[in-house]
């Protein structure tokens, strides 16, 4: 079955920022009881998740006596947060700025003496907030005959929607409200992003047989976008997970589009995809989808992550005429494995909200992975202390540093004070130390011998090595990007955002496209150094190509980007051959 994802299926930013909010007081306030007024967005799963954190669920302002409080994303009455403030410890304020928006134009308006009028549910948690701000003088509508029946005397009248109303629906009453009230106010406070939301699913129904939208069924805008895909014709789906869809039911479908709600986590919606692309599908798929599984399999493993650390030394030695042996490939290799190894366990956290199956996959295989990485921190000790003392102890280094990533080692008072206990807590380190340390492991280590009468062209490799790694661990962190946001600031994804982050490193992709056109040039590298060029270009194509791909496709990406560096070092060791006969 042929699948198409929504790129705009996922978090919302007012989620995103509400869980954000949440996991940052869950971690800043481990010794002080917190809790949600109210769940804090419409998702089970995602509140199960926040349970088993610490992070309780309050249903009256009573049970919130003597504890942190998080206001939830929908918003309540100002009249609650008074009472709140009065009972708890403090409040910490998670409504979505969105709706925090409407919260303000109704309490302008009602100062000044208007009636609202507000399209919504009455019965959900955001209208029944935007209604604690009407002062008295406000009425929830669904559908243009309900305009009808308000009174006509109203001098002063206006018009707001729910932020997650549907459109159309809007529009109707819109239509109403100006005939019975010509002199009153319309603001239009759907948002943005559930408006994008709605247009992109009525663009998947023209070109699908079915709609799937994944979300709580209790979450508005998750009902708004089933609703907005029945309205277009086409046989639509709302589940909350896989489990909830029959498989013979979905097969007689050929093309079905995939959608979500804002407060839904990008692995749910991947397990949807996984369900209904294994369901019958034709023989070029089912060929195309065991070669996906093989290469989820080699990002599962970390194999395509070791095999292209170790290939790359060869590329470096073809782009400085230094030597390199099996030792020094073998040594990267299993340095980068069992660095990535032991940090997959160590972050379990993030693995858990980017990819819930991937995790159950390290953890039934949490010996084997456990000995692997054991066994591969020692190969990587004993190929470095092979090419001599000073490798070997600098191996030493770089694996206790590498093992130390995730581990509590600061603990003054300033840093604590900034949240940094880990060397993972310090914002975007996770971006830059990777490319370090394999920068350092394919570079410099193979040719420490070389450092007198090579240190230039070494210089010059590691430089390229640093920015074209750079690149790729920046591409796999916009991956994970979801469960990196949730639980740190690590990467500079997060930091900066996905747009100014792509600014930076198409920025950087051109630096490294010049250095490497122009190291055979100055001399400094040899004339295999326009490879790396060749290795960037590959990497700026796959920033296009992973967009709205990333939720869908993580895994089966993930190979294909540590593929870039495998073919280069393939390269690389056929320039090696070429060259010694």
């Amino acid at each position: 079955m042929k699948v198409i994802v929504a790129e705009t299926a996922g978090f919302c930013q007012g989620v995103r920022t509400a869980l954000e909010m949440t996991l940052e007081a869950a971690r800043s306030r481990q010794r002080e009881p917190l809790c949600t007024f109210g769940p804090l967005i419409h998702n089970r799963q995602v509140l199960a998740m926040l349970k088993e954190r610490g992070v309780e669920e309050a249903a009256t302002v009573e049970d919130c006596r003597n504890r942190w409080v998080i206001i939830r994303a929908h918003g309540i009455p100002p009249d609650q947060r008074r009472r709140l403030k009065d009972v708890s410890r403090g409040l910490i304020d998670a409504t979505c700025k969105r709706v925090a928006r409407v919260q303000a134009i109704i309490r302008k308006h009602a100062r000044k003496g208007f009636h609202t009028v507000i399209v919504g549910d009455a019965d959900h948690a955001e209208v029944i907030g935007l209604m604690g701000y009407t002062e008295g003088r406000g009425v929830v509508v669904q559908t243009p005959q309900e305009v009808d029946r308000l009174p006509s005397d109203w001098p002063s009248v206006l018009l707001v929607a729910q932020t997650t109303q549907n459109q159309e629906v809007f529009r109707q009453v819109e239509a109403r409200f100006r005939e019975k009230f010509p002199h009153g106010l319309v603001q239009n406070t759907i948002c943005g992003a559930t408006r994008e939301r709605q247009s992109e699913v009525r663009r998947l129904c023209a070109h699908v047989d079915a709609m799937v939208i994944v979300g709580g069924t209790h979450s508005g805008n998750t009902i708004r976008l089933a609703e907005t895909a029945r309205e277009c014709g086409v046989p639509t789906y709302h589940v909350e997970t896989e489990k909830d869809l029959d498989p013979d039911e979905m097969a007689r479908f050929h093309t079905v589009g995939v959608s979500a709600g804002a407060s839904t986590p990008n692995w749910m919606i991947r397990n949807v995809v996984r369900f209904l692309e294994g369901i019958e599908p034709e023989r070029s798929a089912a060929a195309g989808a065991v070669w996906r599984r093989r290469l989820e399999r080699l990002a599962y493993n970390n194999a395509a992550c070791a095999l292209a650390a170790g290939l790359l030394t060869a590329a470096v030695s073809a782009a400085t005429n230094f030597p390199v042996g099996v030792n020094h490939i073998l040594m990267a290799a299993s340095y980068a494995f069992a660095m990535h190894t032991l940090n997959r366990y160590l972050d379990r956290e993030a693995l858990q909200l980017n990819d819930p199956r991937r995790a159950a996959y390290y953890e039934k295989r949490r010996t084997a992975f456990t000995t692997g990485g054991i066994v591969a921190a020692f190969l990587a000790l004993a190929s470095a202390f092979l090419d001599g003392v000073a490798t070997g102890l600098v191996m030493v280094m770089l694996l206790a540093f590498g093992s130390l990533y995730a581990v509590p080692i600061f603990q003054s008072r300033w840093v604590d004070r900034l949240n940094i206990l880990k060397i993972k807590d310090i914002p975007g380190s996770k971006t830059f130390t990777v490319p370090l340390a394999w920068a350092s492991v394919t570079v410099w280590l193979p040719h420490l011998q070389h450092l007198g009468d090579g240190f230039g062209r070494l210089l010059y490799a590691f430089v390229l090595v640093f920015l074209l790694v750079l690149i790729r661990t920046a591409l796999l962190d916009s991956l994970d990007i979801q469960g990196d946001r949730l639980v740190g600031r690590e990467t500079v994804v997060v930091l900066l955002g996905e747009d100014k982050a792509a600014r930076l490193f198409v920025a950087v992709l051109v630096v490294l496209t010049l250095g490497a056109l122009l190291g055979p040039l100055w001399g400094a590298t040899t004339p295999f150094g326009v490879f790396f060029a060749a290795a960037a270009a590959a990497y700026g194509m796959f920033f296009r190509f992973s967009r709205g791909r990333r939720i869908k496709d993580a895994a089966f990406l993930e190979t294909l980007i540590e593929s870039v560096l495998v073919g280069l070092g393939a390269v690389g060791c056929f320039w090696i051959w070429l060259g010694s006969l």
